[in-house]
């Protein structure tokens, strides 16, 4: 027996936080899989009744519910404090596991519950971290009315413990007040088993520890160089189990400032394709297996050498050739390379990534 639930389709950004606010909340036991395509996911979920997933999801809301608030509220500030008891009784009415069960049997059993929200909708204007397309707001290539893009508490609730689960937050340096958000997303299919690999290591401490090392680079690198420097320190399963799923994986990101005490605006957004540079990193650990030269460890040696002596063109020129692949490209970054750490290490390493050329 399979039960599917379907997101609402409210972009692709909210829907896939709502994805990962829904899955991230299923033990481990729980056999699932998700798909993507054409705006919202169908997840497929084995041997469990609506029932279940109900209860599942209001245990986890209560487990994280004042932590979800600090996240959004204190820390990160993307979500007003005059926002924060609205976010709250979202919340506290989804701990209520038969509350949820009726609402997904009426929005979530099948696709196509956005074409009842949207704009003119009645319901809580959504907040801007979980769709930041949102009209006036956006300082990027999409624009709409400002006028209020209405969803109903469900959306609301699940967008912000996806926002908590998934997300991977890149704060600014003081006095500066912006945050790089980015999220790892897909279209295609993907097992829960990688999903719940991904999201536990995206909240855990090795993460968290390069993170802190790429603050004083946020406001100077751009956010797609962040985003692949980040992936370089998944573990080489993990990187290998994303690259071979059966998904086309991009990483969706979003700079949010926080302005007048805290009016949150967006000051940038992009939609990254990260399959190339997934594959780059696969063919780097196999030339290890083949060579015993680790040459993914030595990557994120050089990379941490460059941040720490604020070698900002020289890292942007190394991982767009780790994207790009091009002789052009290599001999760019190979050039500043050298020229920031000199002939030890860094000329070895570029040797070592000559051999990304050889890929199509």
């Amino acid at each position: 027996m399979e039960l599917k639930i379907f997101t609402p389709g409210h972009g692709f950004f909210m829907d896939s936080l709502i994805m990962y606010g829904l899955v991230s909340a299923f033990p481990q036991d729980v056999k699932y899989h998700v798909s993507g395509t054409a705006g919202f996911f169908e997840i497929e979920i084995e041997g469990e009744t609506l029932q279940e997933v109900a209860n599942f999801l209001a245990g986890d809301i209560e487990m994280y519910l004042e932590n979800i608030i600090e996240h959004l509220v204190n820390n990160l500030r993307v979500v007003q404090k005059g926002s924060q008891k609205r976010l709250k009784s979202y919340l506290d009415s989804h701990k209520n596991p038969d509350a949820i069960a009726e609402s997904f049997e009426k929005n979530y059993m099948l696709p196509g519950h956005a074409q009842r929200e949207g704009r003119y909708y009645k319901g809580q204007h959504v907040w801007l971290p979980f769709y930041p397309h949102i009209g006036k707001y956006f300082a990027g290539e999409y624009r709409y009315l400002p006028v209020n893009y209405g969803v109903c508490p469900t959306c609301v609730t699940l967008a912000a413990l996806g926002f908590y689960k998934a997300t991977i937050p890149i704060r600014y340096m003081p006095p500066k007040s912006a945050s790089h958000i980015i999220l790892l997303s897909f279209e295609g299919e993907i097992s829960g088993e990688i999903l719940a690999r991904m999201l536990t290591f995206i909240r855990g401490d090795a993460l968290t520890e390069l993170i802190n090392k790429l603050r004083p680079a946020a406001d100077s690198l751009p956010v797609s160089t962040l985003t692949y420097v980040l992936l370089t320190r998944f573990t080489s399963s993990l990187i290998r189990d994303l690259y071979e799923s059966k998904a086309i994986w991009s990483a969706l990101s979003t700079t949010f400032d926080v302005i007048r005490g805290q009016v949150v605006q967006i000051r940038g957004y992009d939609n990254v394709s990260i399959d190339r540079y997934l594959s780059s990193l696969v063919f780097l650990m196999r030339t290890d297996e083949k060579y015993n030269i680790d040459p993914l460890k030595r990557l994120g040696e050089i990379t941490e050498d460059l941040i720490r002596k604020k070698e900002t063109a020289a890292t942007e020129a190394l991982y767009k050739f780790m994207n790009t692949r091009s002789y052009m490209d290599l001999y760019v970054a190979v050039r500043q390379i050298i020229k920031a750490l000199g002939e030890g290490p860094g000329k070895i390493f570029c040797e070592e990534l000559a051999c990304l050329t050889q890929l199509t």
